[in-house]
């Protein structure tokens, strides 16, 4: 149980406490601030049987499941547009979960689906009452949908891949030709390139560890044989090693650089991942590069900071069609999130390229950076919610 669920779950359990054996209640809260009860009961033979629909505006219904050993993820359903109203996740056996919604008058029903995808649907119930402003339903997707945005997002990161590769070769040839100086103004272009793709990084494999690998983890750390690809590079660039040093560190980097780029468009792409994804590169940001972890003497992290933000904005633009149906207003906050962070970011960017170094920042403007992060990763986490398939979608809303 969450958090949230749990400050809910206390301020009724006082009432709950009253309840019957034989039911969970829920609760609906009158103009008088009385309390009416109705059960909703999840189990292996039926979903919410009994339930009876509250009048139209908030409602917290508690979830009792009295199953002796299912799973159920629960939630409650507009029957004429198959909009989400409310959805709680994995409720376990002899468990009881709260779940908060704002329902308009209309025809509702709970569906209660099984860890093995079996799913049970509730009898349909009429709210009454008056019009609410308040309630923030979502369309469900098809699967259909999610891999048409899912084509479309590899289809866009193909001159990107080709991108990194001729940036890569001049980096590699600059290593190779002894031209160290000039790799170094080489480097972060290509590094950038391979940043822009971070919600791929899964779907890479290997290919991450020999492009991108970070020696956090690692015995010895950036002496360990392991630690290679783009920051190895850097390393060794700004810490004055050889070209006899270097030499080996480009050429692997080069050659796993276009193996990517050679394999990429066979690789498994699993549809759910884009939405997953969209949210987990920016949490590397505000982890490894908002907290200057992955500097290996370039002092470049905000510029990656900026590039794994575009490839954020690439992921959303191809999520673009499911969430404008599903969430329209989970979208325009998500991308005036994605703009305002991008917009804080390029303040650093200088008019000759170079950026200006995180260790230069004030606390306040560290403070902003990151809190500006977090609240955008706020509304990236509830794009994979959003966007998960449900057998009961359908189109339009209340």
């Amino acid at each position: 149980m969450t958090s949230r669920q749990l400050a809910i779950y206390g301020a009724v359990g006082g009432l709950a406490a009253a309840a019957l054996a034989g039911g969970v209640l829920a609760f609906t809260h009158d103009d008088a601030g009385t309390a009416t009860a109705n059960p909703v009961v999840v189990n292996d033979s039926a979903c919410a049987l009994s339930w009876a629909a509250p009048a139209s505006g908030r409602t917290i219904f508690t979830i009792e499941n009295t199953s002796p050993s299912t799973v159920y993820s629960v939630q409650l359903l507009s029957t004429k547009t198959g909009a989400v109203y409310g959805k709680t996740e994995m409720v376990a056996p002899s468990t009881e979960v709260p779940l908060d919604v704002v329902l308009p008058p209309g025809s509702y029903a709970f569906q209660c689906q099984g860890g093995d995808g079996y799913t049970l649907v509730s009898p349909a119930e009429q709210v009454k009452g008056a019009p609410v402003t308040d309630a923030h339903p979502y369309v469900p997707v098809s699967t259909t949908e999610i891999q048409i945005a899912v084509d479309n997002y590899r289809a866009s990161l193909m001159p990107l891949m080709k991108r990194l590769e001729a940036d890569t070769d001049r980096l590699s040839g600059a290593v190779h030709a002894g031209q160290l100086s000039t790799a170094r103004t080489l480097w972060l272009p290509a590094h950038l390139d391979y940043s822009r793709l971070g919600v791929a990084y899964d779907t890479f494999g290997n290919f991450n560890d020999e492009i991108n690998g970070r020696p956090l983890g690692l015995v010895g750390g950036v002496h360990n044989p392991q630690f290679q690809g783009f920051l190895r590079l850097e390393y060794g660039l700004w810490h004055g090693q050889s070209q006899a040093q270097l030499d080996p560190v480009a050429s692997k980097l080069d050659v796993a650089v276009h193996g990517l780029v050679r394999q990429f468009p066979s690789m498994p792409f699993v549809a759910g991942d884009l939405a997953l994804r969209a949210h987990e590169i920016l949490e590397n940001t505000l982890q490894f590069e908002l907290t200057g972890e992955t500097d290996m003497g370039s002092n470049t992290n905000l510029a990656t900071a900026s590039a794994n933000v575009q490839g954020t904005m690439l992921a959303v633009a191809a999520l673009h069609p499911l969430l404008h149906k599903s969430d329209p207003k989970l979208l325009a906050n998500v991308d005036t999130g994605l703009s305002r962070l991008q917009t804080m970011l390029l303040t650093y960017r200088h008019g000759n390229g170079s950026w200006t170094g995180l260790t230069a920042l004030t606390t306040p403007q560290r403070e902003r950076l990151d809190s500006a992060t977090s609240g955008l990763l706020e509304q990236l986490e509830l794009i994979p919610d959003r966007l998960e398939p449900s057998s009961a979608g359908g189109e339009g809303d209340d």
